[in-house]
């Protein structure tokens, strides 16, 4: 109780599927339903599962392209918007989304699974942005995180707390890439 639920079916379902699983899903109360349907399906296909889901539509990671963004926030069929830094839009490309996102009464949300480099950029963005975003974290193990910037995951009672700091606000931990130098020569 009180825990906060959201559901990604990675691009998995196709509408009558995806359909049928938003009912099922509905009584959990999830936040969001992200990418129940391939990023390229029809868009009759989303605004059809936007009319029958009681579970707001979340998608944007796999969105390429300010037009392309602009055209899911106009329709209307996704509640959340998730562009993610790394893989369209930078930090400018991305903060232009979030705003036009809120703009359009829809949430902002980056995505991003990854380093330390793409969720401080990430939090920082939120940040930017406003709203009632949320962050998302990866909770899986992982070096280029909490070996190579530790600080990138100051999160204390749910809040994440960004880095402090020109840039980023990240400074590498002294000796960090040592493990991961791979030596190599020439040969000729």
């Amino acid at each position: 109780p009180g825990d906060r639920v959201m559901m990604d079916a990675n691009q998995a379902w196709d509408l009558e599927t995806a359909q049928g699983m938003a009912a099922a899903l509905a009584p959990f109360g999830a936040d969001w339903l992200e990418e129940p349907l391939a990023v390229d399906a029809p868009e009759a296909d989303w605004a059809a599962l936007a009319r029958t889901s009681e579970i707001p539509l979340a998608g944007g990671e796999n969105l390429f392209g300010a037009a392309t963004f602009a055209t899911a926030i106009d329709a209307g069929h996704l509640a959340v918007i998730q562009p993610d830094v790394a893989k369209w839009g930078g930090v400018s490309g991305c903060l232009a989304m979030a705003r036009q996102a809120l703009a359009g009464g829809r949430r902002y949300c980056p995505h991003f699974l990854g380093a330390a480099v793409g969720l401080a950029a990430s939090a920082h963005l939120l940040a930017a942005a406003g709203g009632d975003g949320l962050l998302e974290v990866d909770v899986n193990r992982n070096p280029l995180r909490e070996d190579i910037c530790d600080q990138a995951l100051n999160i204390a009672d749910g809040v994440f707390h960004l880095p402090a700091g020109p840039g980023l606000g990240l400074t590498p931990e002294e000796g960090a890439f040592g493990p991961y130098l791979i030596s190599h020569r020439r040969i000729e």
